[in-house]
């Protein structure tokens, strides 16, 4: 029988390797099941490093004991642009219910899945959260507006980031994905006071992290 995951997470990989593994490693520690993960270096290295060494390996099979699916690839050019290309190719093989994003130097709490999938027990076709600023110390209050939301605070389902129009290699292109969803779906905002993806680095206030 063919796995249909709850939920597809994509994740796009330049550089970063320890954060990277950090990234995987929350994505393992869920206290849920049913998800599937689209891991993709961008022509990345390090990622390589870690799909020859065999590591990656391990996790996928960590993964399918648990019930869930990791897929890794990388990509034979680099793309560059945020994981644009990436990201679009993840959508198109997403097989989850629901998909969600996840950037490779962020960090996300063992709950993420969960409280993200309080989606599932509605009619809504996405739902968005609140993050939390690293650097900042704070949470950031998401908006559906330009530079008040971003890939990290929104679940959508499947079929309809599917239509939205593809992500473009310019800054700005997750709103116009969601503003794409937004206008052809319905949703709200999640009543949870949970933060549970907490970004790690923000521009013109540095990051909180001591690894590579």
């Amino acid at each position: 029988m063919e796995f249909t995951p709850r939920l597809t997470v994509s994740i796009p990989c330049w550089g970063r390797p320890k954060r990277t593994q950090r990234a995987i490693e929350a994505i393992l520690n869920q206290d849920t099941h049913g998800w599937e993960a689209l891991i993709t270096g961008d022509h990345c290295p390090h990622f390589q490093k870690l799909m020859d060494s065999g590591w990656l390996g391990q996790k996928a099979q960590l993964a399918l004991d648990g019930g869930n699916s990791l897929v890794y690839s990388n990509l034979p050019d680099r793309m560059g642009a945020c994981g644009y290309y990436i990201t679009n190719q993840n959508i198109k093989q997403a097989k989850g219910k629901y998909i969600i994003f996840y950037a490779n130097d962020d960090l996300i709490l063992p709950d993420h899945f969960s409280n993200y999938l309080e989606i599932e027990n509605t009619d809504w076709d996405y739902m968005y959260f609140d993050s939390y600023l690293g650097p900042l110390k704070q949470p950031r209050v998401s908006q559906l507006a330009p530079s008040r939301i971003g890939h990290s605070e929104i679940i959508v389902r499947t079929s309809l980031a599917q239509k939205a129009r593809p992500h473009q290699p310019k800054y700005g292109h997750d709103w116009e994905f969601i503003y794409d969803v937004i206008h052809n779906g319905k949703g709200v905002k999640s009543e949870s006071k949970k933060t549970t993806y907490h970004v790690m680095h923000v521009p013109n206030y540095g990051t909180v992290d001591k690894i590579d």
